[in-house]
Order: structure tokens, then sequence, then C-alpha cells
């Protein structure tokens, strides 16, 4: 599966060992996890802490279906893939999955890099050329989003995507199910949306 992702995206698993991690200048707090960030705008601050379905936030904020371009899916054994620690929570070997996040009016609106086990990689991702969320809603997959982390920081690749200057907010979360985790997602965001939503910070 991750050899067929790759092809798809006409790139070698070489040239897709690397993953788009931001250098982070802000970290919430395990109290601001649970109440958000007091100097940010509410529908931000509900869109970053909150445990629902970005794929379904965003058709909803932009008025159009939330669709994603695989980057690919790939291999990396029992590496912690300079990935945050939580990714450790994963059974190895884990493959991982890279994809941007776009409405279907062509608006890139995010980027997504998820870790699984291989063993689980059928369960959660039945078809992989759609967002997990739809995945989860086609298939009625039973899954808890646990939110791990929210922050801000810099990537010049992400600058470059987006084509907009950082700071970058993105979360990060780990799905379980059946009282265990099965996938680790870590999300940056565009600052596009803050046509829809506002500025991030009031």
């Amino acid at each position: 599966m991750a050899e067929a992702a790759s092809q798809e995206t006409g790139k070698s698993a070489d040239e897709d060992r690397s993953w788009n991690k931001l250098a982070v200048t802000f970290q919430a707090s395990p109290d601001a996890m649970l109440l958000g960030h007091p100097q940010m705008s509410a529908a931000w601050r509900l869109f970053l802490f909150g445990n629902g379905s970005p794929t379904h936030h965003l058709g909803l904020l932009t008025g159009s279906p939330t669709e994603v371009d695989v980057l690919g899916m790939l291999p990396v054994g029992d590496s912690p893939d300079n990935a945050p620690s939580d990714v450790e929570a994963i059974a190895a070997p884990r493959c991982r999955r890279q994809v941007w996040l776009r409405n279907a009016r062509g608006e890139r609106l995010g980027y997504a890099a998820s870790w699984i086990s291989v063993e689980d990689v059928g369960a959660v991702f039945k078809d992989t050329k759609i967002p997990i969320g739809k995945n989860i809603l086609q298939h009625k997959t039973e899954l808890y989003r646990d939110m791990k982390s929210v922050f801000c920081g810099h990537s010049a690749e992400l600058e470059e995507a987006f084509g907009a200057p950082g700071p970058f907010w993105g979360r990060s979360y780990l799905f379980w199910n059946g009282g265990r985790p099965v996938t680790f997602i870590y999300e940056v965001f565009s600052p596009t949306l803050e046509k829809y939503m506002g500025q991030v910070l009031q």
C-alpha cells in the first residue's frame, strides 16, 4: 500500500522520506488544552482545541467538500521519524501518510501527517485517497480523538506550499479504537482560514 501511494504521487520512497514539521515557537499548556488559549478568537479556539473532525469543519467553514491530495504513504518501521513523542504510542512497525487538505474549489487549507501501525492500515484507511474523516464516516468506524497538543511555528516548505508567510497554527492528537491508540495525527493549517474565521489572536 505504501509503494502504491508513492507511485501515485510520482515520487520514490527516498524522495518522500521527510515530512513538514514546524519549528515550534508556542505550545499550549495542559490547562490551555482544556480551556483554550485565552488570546485566541472563539472560532479558532473551537477549531484547534475542540475534538471535532477537521474534514467536517473545513467543509462547513468554506461551504465546499474537503478533499485530499496524497503525498505518500511510506513504511518507517520503529523509527521515531522526528515526530512528537506521542507517536511512540502507535505500535511498530509504523507507516507515515502525508496529505494536503483542500476544498473542492482548490483552496489549500492544511497539511497533515499521520502515523499508523502497519497492522491497522486496512482498518483505518479503507480508502487512502479520501480524508480520514470521510473514511470514518463512510465506514462507521468508532474512533476517539485524544487531543495532545496545539502549537504555532514556522516552516519554509509550508510557506511555499500555502503561498503565505508563517507562523502557522497546528495540532496533534491520537485516535483510539478498541481501547488502544491506532493513529497519531499532526495537522498544520493555512492562514487562508482567517478569511473564514478572522484572525487567530485577538
